[in-house]
């Protein structure tokens, strides 16, 4: 029952009201071309904000010092390894990686994932999968084209191979380091689904879905238009919608600046529409990596023809609470009845 009382703040959610209700916009191509030619430089600090020290966000779009991104690092080594056509692969190791539970140990947990064998990190992806189903079921669910592959009861060499490397390669890019901290502000710095799904996507397919990653310097700029910078203007019950959100770049934005403004993002309704399965199952992990609370919701839908897809969002997430509860419930009880059979067992053996 303890279980059942940790997961009680996964409520039915207020329905989003037009007058406190935030729709963050998508620029055109010719809005952002030019930015996205330049080199990212760092954001200009907001007037009036807390005068904390600066961060640095680490730009994954740039070339490092070694000429590989992070998306090419993930791909290189799936491909490299002959891991075979399916993305969502190495798209759920990075996905495995950030929603890791236990945080503020980033370099000593990569030191003990590098020591597993493929096997092992397939386990790993399960067992995260599983935690965290356990808390957020409907992002989960929705996030579950990036886990379910790693409940196939056999791997190839080559795949096993694939997957190690892959592995092995998000941690030498860093990815726990930029994931892995206790504060969630600090992990909402860096989209790396965005980055992952971008470069191991092939351009064409890319093209087809309409998919365009946003430079986060526009995303940045786009959610301080918006919000604009007095936070008396932004309280608790507002939402905020974004009906193609990708993997949620302008959540990423948005976030960040209600933070610097003192305000907990948490405490805001988000609600994601998306078409695309693998970039909605990247947003669904996004809004538990960055931190945006019990009220933060993704449908996977086609926004023109649904419009507004929030009514299915939430019987989907009262539809996975449920089952959750149901199963959390069932295994109380399996527990206590084994603990009730061992107790006979000794009472008999004692006799």
């Amino acid at each position: 029952m303890e279980q059942l009382d940790l997961f009680a703040e996964l409520g039915e959610p207020e329905p989003p009201t037009p007058e406190k209700t935030i729709t963050l916009p998508k620029p055109t191509a010719g809005q952002y071309a030019s930015i996205a030619e330049r080199p990212p430089q760092q954001p200009a600090l907001i007037p009036d904000a807390d005068p904390a020290p600066a961060r640095l966000r680490p730009e994954f779009a740039i070339r490092p010092a070694n000429g590989v991104t992070f998306g090419e690092a993930v791909a290189d080594a799936w491909h490299g390894s002959h891991g075979g056509n399916r993305m969502e692969t190495p798209v759920g190791i990075v996905a495995t990686l950030a929603l890791w539970p236990q945080k503020g140990h980033p370099r000593t947990l990569a030191d003990f994932l590098r020591g597993l064998d493929a096997e092992q990190l397939i386990a790993c992806v399960r067992e995260v999968a599983a935690y965290w189903w356990m808390r957020r079921p409907d992002l989960i669910d929705t996030a579950s084209v990036l886990f379910r592959w790693a409940e196939a009861e056999t791997f190839t060499k080559n795949e096993l191979a694939a997957i190690r490397a892959t592995f092995h390669a998000a941690l030498k890019a860093n990815a726990l380091d930029h994931t892995g901290h206790e504060d969630p502000a600090w992990n909402s710095e860096i989209d790396l689904m965005s980055w992952a799904v971008t470069t191991l996507r092939h351009k064409s397919a890319r093209s087809g879905l309409g998919e365009y990653h946003t430079p986060p310097e526009v995303c940045d700029m786009m959610a301080a238009q918006m919000l604009g910078h007095d936070p008396a203007q932004i309280g608790d019950g507002y939402s905020v919608h974004d009906p193609c959100a990708g993997t949620g770049g302008m959540f990423r934005s948005a976030v960040n600046h209600m933070r610097s403004m003192g305000i907990d993002p948490a405490r805001m309704t988000w609600f994601a529409q998306e078409l695309d399965p693998i970039a909605a199952a990247g947003c669904a992990v996004n809004m538990i990596v960055w931190g945006m609370g019990p009220n933060a919701m993704v449908a996977c839908g086609d926004t023109l023809t649904e419009h507004n897809m929030w009514q299915r969002a939430v019987e989907h997430r009262r539809l996975l609470v449920k089952a959750r509860d149901d199963a959390a419930a069932a295994m109380a009880i399996a527990r206590a009845l084994h603990q009730v059979e061992r107790l006979v067992s000794r009472t008999t053996e004692a006799a």
